[in-house]
């Protein structure tokens, strides 16, 4: 039995999701946290290694974890990896950030499709080159890459960063769509940066996640996959990823990279993954089926809202919501005054847009939904 419906009081424990607002009566719904607790088996790895030793020190990878990502992978994916392709980093964003600082030279070009999570926008910034854009197209109701327009900006950058499932639209891409953009960044020499994340949100799995670099060797040779199990299993505080780089080249050059930002990662994050990657139970397909239930109410809700409109959510906890038709300026701080705290749309690109995190209990997504109902009819009144 696994419980997704009990409410915790996480103000108490300095939550970064539950104490943005304060003492006002305003629900979150915006950082990508989930609500529920750390499954079990988890938490007793991270106590046992606790009890197993009392020193928590500088610590190398061990040798369980990889041999237990590389099992993951296979059982998965069908993905046959080599140990000598992983590169183990602190987190997702860092491994964005080492993989353009460690590829060209400054002033270089990146190309991003977007809308996309906020760290994409900051990659140039960090790492002196220069980002370009294209723009995601929604067409009957999903939201798709504009390979034309990718194409032709591509020659012209080194890498090109994208994530999938894809954040914060909720899409996973299709292995010809994944072909396609995986082809392009061929022929024209570009990087292809996957950040896979969300690898293990996918809701009713009527779209299986593919990661790009197992569909072809020579797809894989020019790709750098980002992965952790952090987002799955809601244990965002131990911060640990990999990166899957079989291009030695491009592996040596992140690697020597890293190790110049970089240092250790916490034994404990490492005891959390290897109990991930050995996951074998029902936990995922439980939290799954629950995040489901979650997505149909909010998307039965928004289709009976005559101003907002989302489309479907294939993958993540996050519904991408279109308030261009609301009489407001600023929908994100509109919602926040009817008690609904969301991400704003500008953040990730797209103005009037704003993202609902539903990886809650069900009474609280219900109690938002509400919110939600109540703001948007009185924006006319």
């Amino acid at each position: 039995m696994f419980d997704f419906d009990s409410a915790y009081d996480r103000k108490a424990f300095f939550s970064t999701k539950w104490c943005k607002y304060g003492a006002r009566d305003v629900l979150p719904f915006w950082v990508a946290d989930m609500d529920f607790p750390v499954p079990d088996f988890l938490l007793t790895a991270i106590q046992e290694r606790v009890q197993q030793h009392p020193i928590l020190g500088y610590t190398d990878t061990p040798d369980q974890l990889v041999e237990t990502f590389i099992e993951w992978a296979f059982h998965h994916f069908q993905w046959e990896l080599d140990p000598d392709w992983l590169v183990w980093i602190h987190g997702v964003v860092p491994g964005l950030n080492l993989t353009v600082r460690s590829i060209g030279t400054p002033g270089d070009k990146i190309l991003v499709p977007i809308p996309v999570y906020p760290p994409f926008f900051r990659l140039a910034e960090n790492n002196t080159r220069v980002m370009v854009t294209s723009t995601l197209v929604k067409q009957d109701q999903r939201w798709l890459m504009d390979f034309e327009h990718i194409e032709s900006v591509c020659k012209d950058c080194e890498v090109l960063a994208m994530c999938n499932p894809q954040n914060p639209t909720g899409r996973i891409y299709t292995e010809p769509e994944l072909r396609t953009l995986a082809d392009i960044c061929l022929r024209t020499g570009t990087v292809l940066l996957s950040d896979e994340i969300h690898w293990g949100l996918t809701l009713d799995s009527q779209q299986p996640h593919l990661p790009v670099a197992s569909l072809a060797p020579e797809y894989a040779d020019n790709t750098i996959t980002l992965l952790s199990h952090t987002k799955t299993y809601n244990i965002a505080g131990l911060q640990v990823a990999v990166a899957v780089i079989p291009n030695k080249e491009l592996r040596t050059n992140f690697a020597s990279t890293q190790e110049k930002l970089y240092g250790s990662i916490s034994p404990l994050s490492y005891a959390a993954a290897i109990a991930a990657y050995a996951d074998r139970g029902p936990w995922l397909t439980k939290l799954n089926a629950y995040l489901t239930k979650n997505r149909n109410l909010v998307e039965q809700t928004v289709a009976a809202i005559p101003n907002l409109s989302m489309t479907p959510v294939e993958g993540t906890h996050l519904a991408w919501l279109d308030a261009h038709q609301l009489p407001v300026e600023d929908p994100t701080a509109y919602f926040e005054s009817f008690g609904l705290g969301l991400s704003p749309g500008a953040d990730f690109g797209a103005r009037q847009m704003v993202r609902f995190n539903f990886a809650a209990p069900h009474h609280l997504v219900e109690q938002g939904l509400q919110r939600l109902q109540e703001a948007a009819s009185c924006a006319f009144s």
